[in-house]
């Protein structure tokens, strides 16, 4: 707490001093009278320096700083507990996006990430519990303008991964590559929903310097569409036998969640490989996985009727893969 008196005491002498100006400070009062919190304003009616809110018990509610009235800090919020101590700490970026991290009561973190200018989460954000260890971590992006949760580890006390959640390992490289070069993309499931009954593949475009997936994959295509116009499914290891001698390398056990494949780019300069990861998993008795790959003919035989419900459970994991190609 007395940091924090320090930094308030601080700002306004380096402001006293830059400005060489006169501040004038502006107090408000709760009704009964009561100062609800004060800040300071120059000659021009700018804010400068600290501005402090208080509860009414007048212990302090927030504290930021402003320049030429603009908020050049973050904001602190405070607990109204004994120790007023911070509970909330909030930072904009020049991109309107914000920094969150809030805290227990005992000081100790208990989350911290980012929201978008929308106030949606996105990115990696961390998670704790109230003794300071690792809970889990949250990936989230925006599909189709909602904040969805991409990836989840959950987390030992000791930081290392449990083997739960929903992520996946991908290794490319190279992501810098000479025109005419390829990029190898791996992709594997790390926790399987359903192991060894699931099935996986990569989706990404047919041509992305042609048509790529948006940001938010707003214009993905149906995922059971036949044919795929604008994009290509690329299946797991467990059926895809294109490069056998990268497919011994890996364990039989993994060949079902593995996905793996080369692409050759065909223009120069940065750009980004967007798709998806999908576990896909049949809900429906007989009905493959995979159904859509299967005639009706094919289906008939292994015993499904023509009109069945083709129930299937899908989780899905998307990226974003930044690469550069030069001449």
């Amino acid at each position: 707490m007395k940091s924090n008196i320090v930094w308030l005491l601080s700002s306004i002498a380096l402001l006293l001093m830059s400005c060489k100006t006169e501040l004038t400070k502006i107090t408000e009062k709760f009704e009964d009278g009561t100062t609800k919190g004060y800040y300071y304003i120059d000659k021009d009616s700018l804010k400068q320096g600290a501005r402090v809110i208080y509860y009414k018990n007048g212990k302090i509610f927030s504290t930021t700083s402003y320049k030429n009235n603009v908020r050049n800090d973050s904001i602190y919020f405070y607990y109204d507990n004994k120790d007023n101590s911070i509970e909330i700490i909030e930072f904009w970026y020049d991109d309107k996006s914000l920094y969150y991290k809030d805290f227990y009561e005992n000081k100790n973190v208990r989350q911290k990430g980012i929201y978008n200018k929308e106030d949606k989460r996105i990115g990696i954000w961390n998670n704790y519990n109230e003794d300071g260890t690792p809970s889990f971590i949250k990936e989230y992006k925006i599909i189709n303008a909602k904040s969805y949760t991409n990836q989840l580890w959950q987390l030992l006390p000791s930081g290392d991964t449990l083997n739960t959640g929903t992520n996946i390992k991908h290794k490319v490289h190279p992501k810098k590559v000479k025109l005419g070069d390829s990029i190898r993309f791996f992709f594997q499931s790390d926790v399987a929903q359903y192991p060894k009954k699931s099935d996986f593949l990569v989706t990404i475009p047919k041509d992305y310097t042609q048509k790529n997936f948006n940001a938010d994959f707003s214009n993905t295509e149906e995922k059971y569409y036949k044919p795929y116009k604008y994009s290509q499914k690329i299946y797991s290891l467990k059926y895809n036998n294109t490069y056998p001698a990268e497919k011994a390398k890996i364990d039989t056990a993994d060949h079902y969640k593995t996905v793996l494949f080369y692409l050759t780019p065909k223009r120069v300069g940065k750009d980004t490989i967007r798709g998806y990861f999908d576990e896909m998993y049949s809900m429906s008795k007989g009905l493959p996985n995979l159904w859509w790959r299967y005639t009706k003919k094919e289906l008939e035989a292994m015993g499904v009727e023509k009109d069945s419900t083709k129930d299937t459970d899908i989780r899905t994991i998307y990226f974003d893969i930044p690469i550069e190609v030069y001449e």
